[in-house]
């Protein structure tokens, strides 16, 4: 990854990234994309000593604009905020791609005289911004009004909500210019390829959250205050029932969510008694708008809130934000598809995590196509074994890849692969170790595996590290098989190194946190003050 300062003039001032040995270092980088937002924010934390401090302050300054380069993708960003630290010597940036030119610039109330295309509304709020229309995937027409003011990044975004539609935001950049700035209209971002993700495959870790913190089964939906009144209209006398929503006085009520949430109450006799109440405000004077909007809402918050946050070790390429992914944990028995609604990707920490969304599940159970989705993969799963490649290359590049390790100094490996024989067409896919050994003698690899990942938030530290030891095709994760291989004396050993101590101590093979003979290192945040460096050896 490599990005360009530039002043407001579009002058470059300066590069960082996280590999070239000219221009700053990137020592930290997330790259936040949202479907909610429509916007997309990075956040970089740039190094800085005595010689290169002022460098960084002027390249990096709030107003300044980023060019972004990561692969083909090219980006263009607006810097928002920056934090400078002197204690770890970096400064922090916080950058939006929409950035000042619609963030800082007001939205005043608005009523439109007649119904307009979206395209109508996105152009007169974005005004003089320089941002023009990309993509539009909309064509019907709406009668819109505001009456407070907001910013025009939220006014676009309440645009495209009341059309059913997602923006985001994109740029035409030749060389070191941005030709043009677009706002792109979909009707619902994203594809369906039939993409799989599965656990301890693709997903390193998967938290499934749920919370009723929000879940209504009734509404007291307000809407406007009409010129000849000082009320806001309500849907007290208005008329609507469709077997599951109604209205009951100026309640909007689901008889599907009181049967499955209504409050205990002592009698238990009333329908009417024992609703979850929340209120509901939409600026219109129509009450038939004020209701369809009302049944919108609380058919989103008459169940409870499930949501995934996952930490992808592999995203397929040319998967994206608005996505969907079918999902499996055959374990968990978990089977289902929905959307990428979130993306949160570190090239330094070589991470993704991604929140999904939009299940694809009915209220009273899974979906036919989820059903049968999860029936194919229950089938495969009874049936199926994981297996770990190996290859042979002469460099860390995987040149010269080869099945056989004969005249080979490295050795990659590729885990959780679904067939047995390996696929060498691609050595990018593969891990390269430099091993040593004679040539044709089978190559030694001593392998490190984490089952919670490499980065840990807030001291959250909390994983069990796994040693396996590759001996030419031959997979060891045992002593007996150990010493089998390498004779009676070999044995695992582990050392640790903090972050300001220059030499590694050796762990105790009698310490607790060592189990299976050395094979398995349970690691906690207590062994972990900021950094800690754990190096693992084969004794032989």
């Amino acid at each position: 990854m490599i990005v360009y300062f530039a002043d407001r003039h579009m002058n470059i001032l300066g590069n960082a990234s996280t590999t070239l040995p000219e221009g700053l270092l990137i020592v930290d980088d997330e790259k936040t994309e949202e479907i909610e937002a429509g916007v997309s924010v990075l956040e970089l934390h740039i190094a800085y000593d005595a010689l290169t401090r002022k460098k960084v302050e002027r390249c990096a300054a709030v107003g300044k604009y980023l060019l972004y380069q990561s692969g083909d993708e090219k980006s263009f960003y607006t810097i928002i905020e920056t934090e400078a630290d002197t204690k770890s010597r970096e400064v922090m940036v916080y950058a939006e791609d929409a950035g000042l030119d619609l963030l800082n610039e007001i939205a005043f109330p608005y009523a439109a005289d007649k119904e307009y295309k979206i395209e109508h509304y996105v152009n007169y709020f974005s005004g003089d911004s320089g941002f023009e229309i990309g993509l539009n995937e909309i064509s019907t027409s709406k009668k819109l009004s505001w009456n407070d003011e907001q910013t025009v990044t939220e006014r676009l975004l309440d645009v495209a909500k009341e059309f059913n539609a997602e923006i985001s935001f994109s740029f035409d950049i030749e060389g070191m210019s941005v030709l043009h700035k677009y706002i792109n209209i979909f009707q619902k971002r994203g594809k369906d390829d039939g993409v799989q993700l599965r656990l301890n495959r693709d997903i390193d870790r998967m938290v499934t959250k749920k919370s009723i913190a929000n879940l209504a089964t009734a509404l007291l939906a307000y809407g406007s205050t009409p010129e000849d009144s000082d009320i806001a209209i309500n849907l007290k006398d208005y008329k609507y029932d469709d077997g599951d929503f109604y209205v009951d006085g100026n309640l909007l009520k689901s008889r599907k969510a009181w049967e499955g949430w209504s409050r205990y109450t002592t009698d238990g006799k009333e329908k009417n008694n024992g609703d979850i109440v929340k209120t509901f405000n939409y600026d219109t004077v129509s009450q038939k708008l004020l209701c369809e909007k009302a049944i919108e809402e609380l058919r989103k918050i008459r169940s409870p809130e499930v949501n995934y946050e996952i930490d992808v070790i592999n995203l397929p390429d040319g998967t994206k934000i608005g996505d969907t992914v079918n999902i499996v944990d055959d374990a968990g028995e978990v089977y289902f598809s929905a959307r990428i609604l979130k993306t949160e990707i570190s090239e330094v920490g070589n991470s993704v995590s991604v929140t999904i969304g939009d299940y694809l599940i009915k209220d009273n159970g899974i979906s036919q196509q989820v059903q049968e989705l999860a029936g194919s993969f229950k089938d495969l799963a009874a049936n199926r074994t994981l297996y770990t490649w190996t290859a042979y290359a002469d460099d860390e590049y995987g040149s010269g890849i080869s099945l056989d390790p004969s005249g080979k100094s490295y050795l990659g490996t590729r885990t959780n692969q679904t067939v047995r024989d390996p696929d060498i067409s691609n050595p990018e896919l593969y891990k390269w170790v430099r091993v040593k050994g004679e040539e044709g003698e089978a190559a030694v690899l001593l392998h490190i595996e984490s089952s919670r990942g490499s980065v840990f938030k807030n001291n959250a530290v909390s994983t069990v590290l796994s040693v396996v030891i590759y001996h030419g095709k031959e997979r060891i994760e045992d002593a007996e098989t150990l010493r089998k291989t390498f004779g009676s004396g070999a044995y695992i050993q582990w050392k640790w190194q903090r972050l300001e101590e220059e030499t590694y101590g050796i762990i105790s093979s009698g310490d607790p946190r060592i189990r299976n003979d050395g094979f398995s290192f349970a690691l906690s945040s207590d062994d972990v003050d900021v950094k800690v460096t754990f190096l693992c050896e084969l004794i032989v």
